[in-house]
């Protein structure tokens, strides 16, 4: 096996300036910005926030750094360009891919134990080596996931919370999400900024109705919190009955 000793230390560096990052950009995040956020991903009920559990409002937290647009920059890219880090500091790094972050979906193609992924990406049919301790630790080959890259010169790395996604909403993303943005000779064509917004946010919603933020949970990983997806037992789906007998859906009512 490879070592990869370098980058997984490399991973480690970056992990952290990036939730220190993420932090200090979502303290910035305007009202505004909240409100038209959340309705894209279908999360809010009138003038409320409705979370089927804690994991969906880093999903949103994610959505409003990343794809939320001021003349045309998202927050990542706005700090970059008015309070750039040395061009020689880890900081930089992280920071500059963030700016250039993107979402996509991505299939496990090689497990890489205690290391992380070999990673396709079944947006751009390119494969990356995707550094994710807990992802090493508990992925298995075909898993799906939606999820944001950051990308670097040897490897690329999660941002913000994970989704999986199982075999029917996948096709529904296939059949039903993607092709509302257009074809071209059979591979999906390049579009804006503001478009690729809407894209996601499609696949989120898409992902969210079909309550795959139930499957979601965190562990340690070399005293790293790091983000791993898991294979769960029978959970109760937000828009499901209430198992206590009220009557409500459960996230009107246990799930709050």
């Amino acid at each position: 096996m490879a070592d990869y000793s370098e980058l997984v230390n490399r991973y480690k560096r970056f992990r952290e300036i990036n939730r220190k990052l993420q932090n200090m950009l979502f303290k910035q995040v305007s009202g505004t910005a909240l409100d038209e956020c959340g309705r894209k991903l279908g999360i809010t009920e009138g003038d409320t926030f409705v979370f089927g559990n804690e994991d969906e409002m880093y999903i949103l937290m994610d959505y409003c750094i990343y794809e939320y647009l001021e003349k045309g920059q998202n927050a990542a890219s706005r700090y970059l360009a008015e309070s750039p880090p040395a061009s020689d500091t880890d900081e930089y790094a992280v920071l500059k891919a963030m700016s250039q972050s993107f979402y996509t979906l991505i299939k496990v193609a090689k497990v890489l134990p205690g290391v992380g992924v070999e990673a396709e990406d079944l947006f751009s049919d390119r494969t990356y080596p995707l550094i994710d301790m807990g992802m090493g630790s508990t992925a298995v080959e075909g898993l799906v996931l939606a999820t944001r890259l950051l990308s670097f010169t040897d490897f690329v790395m999660t941002s913000g919370a994970a989704l999986p996604v199982d075999p029917e909403t996948l096709a529904e993303i296939l059949n039903s999400v993607l092709p509302r943005f257009g074809r071209e000779a059979g591979k999906y064509i390049e579009i804006d900024a503001r478009r690729k917004a809407d894209l996601d946010a499609a696949v989120i919603r898409t992902c969210l109705k079909n309550d795959m933020s139930q499957h979601i949970k965190y562990q340690d990983a070399d005293a790293e919190p790091v983000t791993a997806p898991l294979r769960a037992g029978p959970r109760v789906g937000r828009n499901e009955p209430c198992p206590c007998g009220s009557g409500k859906k459960y996230k009107r009512c246990c799930g709050r």
